[in-house]
C-alpha cells in the first residue's frame, strides 16, 4: 500500500524539517550531490533521479548559493526535475497549481531525503484502526481524509525519534507531544467510507480508534 501522506504534506507543517541535520539522521537518503538551478528547473550533476525512484511526492533540500526545501513538482528525466516554492494551491496530483521559483545558481548542493518508512508505518496503523488489514487498504474509498492524521502521526514519530538521540531532548519531546495531541484530534475527526463487497460503493462508515505511536 501507499502512505496516505507525502513528504510534501510534512513540509507544509515543518518547512525546516528537510534541512534539519538531526532530522536527516532519521530520514532515508535517496540522492545527494550538486546541480544547477535555473528558475524552476534543477539539473543534477551526477546520479539518476529515475534509478533513485524520485517522484513528485518528495522534497529537495538545497544548500550553497540557494538555500531552502522545495516540493518536487515533476521529474522530467534521469537528471532533471521541476521544483517550486511551497504554496497552498500547489498540488501536483491534482494539477491545481503551477511551479514557481525565480532563483538560479550553479554548483548548488542538494539532498533528497524521505520519511516514507515512517509515513507507511502510520498509514498501516490507520488502516488497522479502521478495522482493516493493510492489504485491504484499497477498500477505503475516501483515503484523502487520512492525509492529515497520517502527516501528524508521522511528525510525532519523527520528533520522538530525534528526541531519543538528542543530548537535550526537551524541545523535541515538546514538539512530539504537540503532534501527538494534534494526531489524536485528527483521528477523532476522520470518518472513513469502506467498500466491503468490492462493488465500488461504501457499505459502512467507521470512525477511527486512537492509535498510540510511541515506541517503548
Amino acid at each position: 500500500m501507499q502512505p496516505f501522506a507525502t513528504d510534501i504534506n510534512l513540509l507544509h507543517w515543518e518547512p525546516q524539517l528537510f534541512g534539519d541535520g538531526a532530522a536527516a539522521a532519521v530520514a532515508q537518503l535517496l540522492l545527494s550531490g550538486t546541480g544547477t538551478l535555473a528558475g524552476t528547473t534543477f539539473t543534477i550533476s551526477g546520479g539518476s533521479l529515475i534509478d533513485s525512484h524520485i517522484s513528485s511526492e518528495y522534497v529537495i533540500a538545497l544548500s550553497g548559493s540557494v538555500i531552502g526545501s522545495f516540493p518536487i513538482v515533476a521529474v522530467n528525466s534521469a537528471t532533471e526535475l521541476i521544483l517550486s516554492v511551497l504554496y497552498d494551491d500547489l498540488n501536483p496530483d491534482d494539477a491545481e497549481g503551477s511551479a514557481s521559483l525565480s532563483e538560479s545558481g550553479s554548483d548548488v548542493g542538494f539532498s533528497i531525503r524521505t520519511f516514507w518508512p515512517q509515513r507507511l508505518t502510520v498509514s498501516e496503523q490507520l488502516v488497522r484502526s479502521a478495522g482493516l488489514e493493510p492489504a485491504d487498504a484499497s477498500k477505503i474509498l475516501n483515503p484523502v481524509v487520512l492525509e492529515r492524521p497520517c502527516a501528524l502521526g508521522t511528525l510525532q514519530m519523527i520528533y520522538a525519534a530525534m528526541a531519543a538521540s538528542a543530548e537535550d531532548p526537551t524541545a523535541l519531546l515538546t514538539r512530539a507531544g504537540m503532534y501527538e495531541r494534534l494526531y489524536a484530534r485528527a483521528l477523532r475527526a476522520a470518518l472513513v467510507e469502506i467498500d466491503l463487497n468490492g462493488d465500488g460503493t461504501a457499505d459502512t462508515r467507521r470512525s477511527l480508534s486512537v492509535v498510540d505511536l510511541r515506541r517503548g
